[in-house]
């Protein structure tokens, strides 16, 4: 679709309303013009046609004659601009008086009446009047048909000017008001044009809200929206240099301890040390890949467009216990599972909620000490899905569970192999599902004097919508 402006549309719209409402008044003018031109002369025309049936004589044979004196004459002869036509018939047809090429209307008045007429002569277009003279006071007296038109010049001059003196004060006015118009749009979309000025002229590192006071109304809106939309993108830009300094400074001391450990290995003699060095360069190294990998989960899930769709966590269970498997059985660590309903589906993204369990079960791997049991549990609270893992491990202190799920948090940075990323993601993807997640205590360890830590996953089940069928055609017999 064509973009177009909004100040030509609305220059558009407002000319075209106008335009149309000049074409109505100049058509009602016209005919309001033709109609009192042509009451005037027409009746013009007939006081001249009843004049000139007081000149008609008829005598006692019957016989009618007109009798005009002459100044009487030069005045009908004499029509300024226009051609005057006059047939007078006696009773019996015959032309006393006039022209016989001037027509007369198919419909002839009776006595004492008049009839007025369109009509063409020689080319030329005429309007007329017929009076029926009756020769006495008789009933059904004879009648004499006095016939006068003329050519409609200046009834049409006539017509014409008082369209002008009508049209040209609205046309003015039009004039005007275009110009007011424009003068308007001017003006109403200036702030328009300073806002866009505001931002072409604002640097990209810019996100301060724009000014509501100066706005109009119609516009405050507008301007809201933005505003918010830019408090989203700083809030973002500051997520993400507040994510890129602690992942600095996250990664600042593991490489810093590997090129040192590697120096030793390098200066060291003896085999024994070279390999104790060694060894602590392998734990370095891996430590530092597990804090990569949640660096990477954390800035996938920071910028993840997600498109949600169902989910069946039954399947999301079986693929987290099959990664983690190996894992727990590397500390003979029991992992047990209970899916207690089969109603598992929810609306969200697969690999999301796959990473927030697979976060929750790595937790409990390396905080549960060796012969420990962590155990996934699914089941339905009315209206809630509850995903459920208990763990038997160290457990985590009061003081501590409100800043677990703070990025780069560690309760103690001695103890495993964390780098205080995966709770904070875990919450970050619960956010984005809509989902709530508790804290409560675990299992006790079998062997050690522990009880661990049970986090419950709340997530509202999925209702598939039902779909009405189309009824069966009836057969009329």
């Amino acid at each position: 679709m064509i973009a177009r402006a909004l100040k030509h549309q609305l220059r558009l719209w407002l000319l075209l309303t106008m335009l149309v409402v000049l074409s109505i008044s100049a058509v009602l003018s016209y005919r309001h013009a033709q109609h009192y031109a042509t009451q005037a002369f027409d009746q013009a025309l007939l006081r001249t046609v009843l004049a000139l049936s007081d000149e008609v004589v008829v005598d006692d044979q019957q016989h009618v004659r007109i009798e005009l004196p002459d100044v009487a004459q030069r005045l009908l002869s004499y029509n300024d601009g226009d051609h005057l036509y006059l047939r007078i018939n006696a009773p019996n047809g015959h032309l006393v008086a006039g022209d016989t090429t001037l027509p007369l209307p198919k419909r002839l008045p009776l006595g004492n009446q008049h009839v007025f007429f369109n009509a063409q002569r020689a080319g030329e277009s005429i309007r007329g009047v017929v009076f029926a003279l009756p020769t006495s006071l008789a009933q059904h007296a004879p009648i004499i048909l006095l016939a006068m038109a003329e050519t409609t010049v200046k009834r049409d001059a006539m017509v014409a000017d008082m369209v002008e003196e009508i049209l040209v004060p609205q046309i003015l006015v039009m004039v005007l008001a275009t110009i007011v118009i424009e003068l308007g749009l001017f003006f109403a979309l200036k702030p328009m044009q300073d806002l866009k000025q505001a931002l072409h002229e604002r640097s990209s590192r810019d996100l301060s809200a724009l000014d509501t006071q100066s706005t109009p109304l119609e516009l405050k809106p507008l301007i809201e929206a933005m505003n918010g939309l830019l408090a989203r993108v700083k809030a973002s830009v500051q997520q993400q240099q507040q994510f890129i300094a602690d992942a600095s400074h996250q990664l600042r001391t593991p490489i810093a301890g590997l090129q040192t450990q590697a120096e030793l290995a390098l200066r060291a003699n003896d085999p024994q040390t070279q390999h104790e060095t060694l060894r602590y360069l392998l734990q370095s190294a891996t430590r530092l890949s597990h804090l990569i990998q949640r660096l990477l989960s954390m800035a996938k899930t920071d910028t993840a467009t997600s498109q949600f769709q169902t989910v069946r966590l039954i399947s999301v269970i079986h693929e987290v216990c099959a990664r983690w498997i190996g894992a727990a059985s590397d500390k003979h660590i029991t992992l047990d599972v209970a899916i207690e309903t089969d109603a598992d589906q929810v609306w969200g993204e697969a690999i999301l909620l796959a990473e927030m369990l697979g976060n929750l079960v790595d937790n409990a791997i390396q905080y549960t000490p060796t012969g420990g049991t962590i155990t996934l549990r699914l089941w339905q609270a009315s209206e809630t899905l509850c995903l459920q893992v208990t763990d038997s491990g160290i457990g985590i202190p009061v003081t501590e569970q409100d800043r677990i799920f703070e990025r780069f948090h560690r309760i103690d940075p001695n103890v495993g192999n964390g780098c205080g990323l995966g709770l904070a993601i875990v919450a970050e993807i619960l956010a984005q599902h809509g989902a709530q997640i508790d804290l409560s205590t675990g299992d006790k360890h079998p062997t050690q004097n522990t009880q661990g830590s049970q986090f419950t996953v709340k997530l509202t089940p999925y209702v598939p919508q039902p779909t009405h069928p189309s009824p069966a055609p009836t057969h009329l017999p």
